[in-house]
């Protein structure tokens, strides 16, 4: 939540006239306009959210904060689970996270990878459980923390690592017995690197062994390539290195040096999971490429007022199509979403990902 993807967001707020209170929760509604359709037909969507929500609400550069009814728009647009373990999470301190937990219990979003240790509720230190017929575990960890810990504070809440071995471990084999089918969502790293680094990919192997059936990486701000292999005990594990930015106010574009692919800062992918009733091990993933579309707000008041907002790539080149005839942008965007997925998919193609292409 980078300052003017809230001032877009603020900027759009409509006020009911008669009951003075907003009809499009203060606007954040707006950030997922293009895409929310891609959510709906979901029985579940997670997303990591890297900002807290905590009193009094403001912030500044790098320090991240955002109003509560950013939470609204994320339950209007079935966003149901979120994970709090990443590095921005305590930028408003340790009362800022309680504040962010209690705005969650509050809207009844589901929360993984960080949480209270004092009368919790639920075990989501571990992991939580959803779905009926099938039972996906899903645990959260983070290997970068801007902040450190106290010892007393350490005793009230926790973050999790994704360094701390035996407690991962641990983890795995506690939820991996109540679950048919196990995603470990990692925030690691290092930002702007267009590959994963030796250390993390071994790491994630070991985890896939120890029972993770897929992993979804973030932290690194650009897509990474997607990694398919078979563990020992047979199942075929798939783990996305980095998905990139799917909301955000960056503009940096770094080469990668194997693919020679542009990555951008305002790329990502929607990772889509399907898995069978009757069998987990037949489970299909579909990719949507994303970008966040960044221009000019022409309608804004301010002079450096910014429209930011993710759209699927091939939606956004329909919607060229049918409202001008900028022919060398719509090229410009099929290239992007070709070395998008030239990127992704670099270590190689994989029968069970496809790619959604119908708008």
């Amino acid at each position: 939540m980078h300052g003017p993807v809230k001032s877009f967001a603020f900027r759009n707020n409509i006020i009911d006239t008669k009951t003075k209170q907003t009809i499009n929760n203060g606007g954040f509604n707006i950030l997922f306009e293009y895409i929310k359709t891609e959510f709906e037909n979901s029985d579940y969507v997670v997303t990591n959210m890297e900002f807290p929500v905590a009193p009094p609400f403001t912030s500044k550069p790098f320090i991240f904060n955002c109003p509560p009814a950013v939470l609204d728009a994320f339950v209007s647009n079935h966003i149901n689970i979120v994970t709090l373990a990443n590095n921005h999470i305590l930028d408003q301190q340790y009362e800022g996270l309680l504040a962010t937990i209690k705005m969650l219990e509050l809207k009844n979003i589901a929360y993984i990878g960080a949480g209270t240790l004092v009368n919790t509720t639920r075990d989501s230190m571990n992991g939580i459980i959803i779905g009926d017929s099938i039972k996906i575990g899903i645990i959260a960890y983070t290997g970068v923390f801007n902040y450190g810990l106290s010892s007393k504070i350490k005793k009230e809440i926790f973050i999790n690592d994704f360094y701390n071995i035996n407690k991962v471990l641990n983890d795995i084999t506690r939820i991996k017995q109540k679950c048919d089918f196990l995603v470990m969502v990692a925030h690691i790293g290092d930002e702007y690197k267009t590959q994963p680094g030796k250390k993390d990919r071994e790491f994630m192997h070991n985890y896939c062994e120890a029972g993770v059936d897929c992993v979804i990486g973030h932290h690194p701000h650009v897509v990474q390539p997607v990694e398919q292999f078979k563990t020992k005990d047979g199942r075929i594990c798939t783990i996305f290195y980095s998905l990139g930015n799917f909301i955000a106010n960056q503009s940096s574009v770094h080469i990668d040096a194997i693919s020679g692919v542009e990555c951008s800062t305002r790329e990502t992918i929607i990772v889509q999971i399907t898995i069978a009733k009757n069998n987990v091990n037949n489970h299909q993933y579909t990719i949507i490429p994303v970008m966040i579309m960044n221009i000019p707000d022409t309608e804004s008041k301010y002079k450096y007022g910014r429209k930011i907002q993710p759209i699927a790539i091939m939606q956004y080149i329909n919607l060229l199509k049918k409202e001008s005839n900028n022919s060398e942008y719509i090229n410009y965007l099929t290239n992007r979403k070709n070395e998008l997925l030239k990127h992704l998919f670099l270590y190689g193609n994989y029968q069970n990902i496809k790619i959604k292409d119908n708008y």
